[in-house]
């Protein structure tokens, strides 16, 4: 006896079901998002361990460049706390209340609480570093394992990623900046998330990327935090102008993209840096009672004065023989493997710029007398 053939499926009834997400996407997605929540815990946990790990001193801009200006800001001027030349104000306001409500217990709030804070920062920046590596090497893939599993493990993070240095601050900004910028303005490829697809070609059509859902905010939060760690240390502009220059020449390149992307981007970039400008402005008015601009007064102290020298001078190769080894310590045979593989890559490759940038921002701080190995902490 032959089994009854099923009933064919209404055309109304064909049409809904193709509507419908397929169920593997949607499971493979709320997987995906329960991996990423999993991993911001863990990398947060780490870092607040490694908050209360760290209990050694390593220079005194740890203290100058926001615990000090944060004691001020919290005790008023008689509270001893000692000032050295102006400092972005907004930068020690995110220290100011782990000062303030310490009561009784100062001494220890100090000691404890802000590393605390920057650990929370610290775990940020461990994140996006997995996140831009899921988008440059796919999503899933063993490169960006390895890119997390090289962060986690990484004695340089453990031994400064919880410190309260200017520069730790700036290399969490600028690696959120960087996950959340629109590569394909600067890129002649695009990325597919999935694990295991290699980079694509994009579409003879003209497009806009500012039509993809998520792009305009994404690109906003990029311009604020790049910015904002412009403003707080000013030799970030190194790593934006190696992006700028790559977003300029694809313009006048055989781009496909649409101009108005590029009018967007400039209009953007106008009105978040005149927003970072004026709060900046603001915060440092308020803070020191008069009009300031401290990049100006670290520009002029380090580069136009050249008095860093003071606390030393290096050889011009510092970086190259001395910075890089102490930043990647047993990472550094890695890191000149992925660099020069990526400098033969086509100009217009991702890995191919940030290998650029890298370059670049190197060479360019090498031409200053004074140099540190936290200087290059963002790369």
């Amino acid at each position: 006896m032959s089994t009854p053939a099923a009933p064919p499926l209404s055309r109304k009834a064909t049409l809904e079901d193709a509507k419908q997400p397929p169920q593997n996407e949607q499971v493979n997605s709320l997987l995906y998002n329960q991996r990423c929540s999993d991993i911001w815990m863990l990398l947060l946990g780490l870092r607040f361990i490694n908050a209360l790990c760290v209990r050694t001193f390593f220079q005194p801009d740890e203290y100058f460049q926001s615990l000090e200006p944060a004691w001020q800001m919290a005790f008023g001027s008689e509270s001893g706390a000692w000032i050295t030349w102006a400092r972005m104000a907004a930068s020690a306001a995110l220290f100011l209340t782990s000062g303030s409500v310490c009561g009784g217990f100062r001494a220890t709030v100090l000691a404890v609480l802000p590393n605390i804070v920057q650990a929370y920062f610290a775990a940020v920046g461990d994140y996006y570093t997995w996140q831009l590596s899921e988008k440059i090497y796919g999503r899933g893939s063993n490169a960006s394992w390895a890119s997390l599993l090289m962060t986690i493990f990484s004695p340089w993070q453990w031994f400064c990623s919880t410190r309260t240095f200017s520069n730790c601050l700036e290399t969490t900004m600028t690696i959120t900046a960087l996950n959340f910028w629109p590569w394909k303005l600067s890129s002649d490829s695009v990325l597919d998330d999935s694990a295991g697809v290699k980079e694509k070609p994009v579409a003879p059509a003209k497009i806009s990327i500012f039509e993809e859902p998520g792009s305009i905010k994404g690109l906003i939060m990029s311009l604020l935090l790049a910015g904002t760690a412009c403003i707080l240390r000013p030799t970030n502009a190194l790593i934006w102008f190696s992006i700028v220059m790559a977003t300029i020449a694809r313009f006048f390149s055989d781009s496909r993209l649409k101009p108005s992307d590029y009018l967007f981007l400039i209009r953007q970039a106008a009105l978040c840096g005149s927003v970072i400008i004026f709060i900046s402005g603001i915060s440092d008015r308020l803070y020191f009672g008069e009009w300031t601009f401290p990049p100006y007064q670290f520009l002029n102290f380090n580069v136009n004065q050249d008095l860093a020298v003071f606390y030393g001078r290096n050889v011009w190769h510092y970086y190259l023989s001395q910075g890089l080894p102490l930043l990647l310590t047993t990472y550094l045979p890695f890191a000149l493997i992925g660099l020069w593989n990526s400098a033969s890559l086509p100009a217009g490759n991702i890995r191919f710029l940030l290998t650029t940038t890298i370059l670049v921002t190197v060479s360019t701080l090498s031409l200053i007398a004074h140099k540190e190995v936290r200087f290059i902490t963002p790369l």
